[in-house]
């Protein structure tokens, strides 16, 4: 949890990192570039995996529970950026942050919502 925190919190060369969030059935992953490891052949930072969260329920509370545990680590870490899929638990448990939301996710939750609860057909491209 350290290089995480290190990580998603601004450093001495103002350079942080988004702390992502994907779950995939019942695993839930924490996801970011560790500022700290430049790839000398790419010239990026390095991505690296944060918590892991294996559930058996992905309902609201469930995940409070869980991105409460990580606000409390990053309480003393202003400005933390997080990046997810509209993920209503995380924005309850970091009020304060900034959220970024991933296109592919969102545009798949779109996508869901067309076919399953309206009951339009998406042709793929």
């Amino acid at each position: 949890m350290a290089d995480l925190k290190r990580s998603c919190s601004p450093g001495p060369n103002g350079v942080r990192s988004v702390m992502m969030f994907d779950k995939t059935f019942n695993l839930t992953a924490a996801v970011y570039k560790n500022v700290t490891l430049l790839n000398s052949r790419t010239m990026e930072y390095s991505n690296f995996f944060g918590a892991f969260f294996l559930h058996g329920n992905s309902d609201f509370s469930v995940f409070t529970q869980f991105f409460q545990h990580i606000a409390l680590e990053f309480a003393d870490s202003p400005n933390t950026v997080l990046g997810s899929d509209e993920e209503k638990a995380m924005a309850f448990a970091f009020p304060d942050a900034g959220n970024l939301t991933c296109n592919r996710h969102l545009r798949g939750n779109c996508v869901n919502y067309l076919t399953d609860k309206i009951g339009i057909h998406m042709a793929p491209k």
